[in-house]
């Protein structure tokens, strides 16, 4: 695994040396346009969009990465959300549920439609429960506001199946797919789907995005090079760690396609802002 770790941060270095993608400290700005932080919690999904003065969170990390998550929604001013997005019911993405909910008022939460069956799941509906939040199961495309951006929810089709995978279930191509705009700029945040969802999400003829979160921390299913070449980002956030790094098959795909590329174990928390006429900066956030 080390090796493995080793030979992924060489490759990283290469890639952010030749590609030209440095990384700077973000300045936060309260009034900034549009802003996509994907907060490091390891190799895992915690994403906080900011469009103006509203706030969402996309997944909350795990269990023990929650504070870590709220103290960065503090370093930018994040005191209320205008919604929590619950992709998928892997813990990486709904571990921190009762921690983040229960210090950060949320207006709204929203989760897959399916029903799952393993242990993340069954705790997560508990939380739910308890805490009484105010759920909506997403079975349909659905669309939210965040200030003047606009997000397009988009559920999988494919039915839940706990024995696919060796009976791990295909939780992840059952992740809800964000596709974000503002004004120019457009995002994608991809979940976990891997061969069979990303499948479904080319046929349904999507359009393309300038920033794309990798989807299943930068493993390599079968289609993703046919996903980069649909959605032709120019930037690609991946949210992995030093002991699970991304697979340097990904990492080569999206260099061949000049593919500006972040790890969130290469730069900690990741702050990409855009402000409306397709102009993207990149930074690392340090607070």
């Amino acid at each position: 695994m080390k090796k493995k770790a080793d030979e992924h941060a060489e490759f990283h270095s290469q890639i952010m040396a030749e590609g030209g993608a440095a990384v700077g400290e973000a300045t936060l700005d309260a009034t900034a346009a549009m802003r996509m932080t994907t907060i490091d919690v390891g190799k895992g999904d915690c994403i906080l969009l900011e469009c103006g003065r509203a706030a969402g969170l996309v997944d909350t990390g795990y269990a023990e990465t929650s504070a870590a998550v709220l103290a960065c929604l503090h370093a930018h001013g994040v005191n209320y959300l205008d919604f929590l997005v619950i992709t998928h019911y892997d813990r990486d993405h709904v571990g921190g549920i009762r921690a983040i909910t229960s210090a950060v008022p949320t207006a709204a939460v929203y989760l897959p439609g399916y029903e799952g069956a393993d242990k993340p799941y069954r705790s997560a509906m508990a939380d739910v429960r308890q805490l009484d939040l105010p759920v909506q199961r997403v079975t349909r495309e659905t669309k939210l506001s965040l200030g003047e951006a606009s997000i397009i929810m988009r559920p999988s089709d494919l039915a839940y199946d706990p024995n696919a995978h060796g009976n791990e279930g295909n939780d992840n191509d059952l992740s809800l797919v964000l596709e974000l705009r503002y004004r120019d700029d457009s995002y994608l945040l991809a979940g976990d789907i891997e061969d069979e969802g990303i499948e479904a999400y080319i046929d349904a003829g999507s359009s393309v995005h300038d920033v794309l979160k990798m989807p299943h921390h930068g493993q390599k299913a079968g289609n993703t090079e046919d996903l980069i070449a649909h959605v032709k980002p120019k930037i690609a956030v991946i949210t992995d760690s030093e002991d699970d790094p991304a697979d340097n098959k990904t990492l080569k795909l999206l260099k061949k396609a000049g593919i500006e590329t972040y790890c969130t174990s290469e730069c900690g928390t990741v702050v990409v802002t855009s402000d409306g006429a397709g102009k993207y900066s990149v930074a690392r956030d340090t607070l």
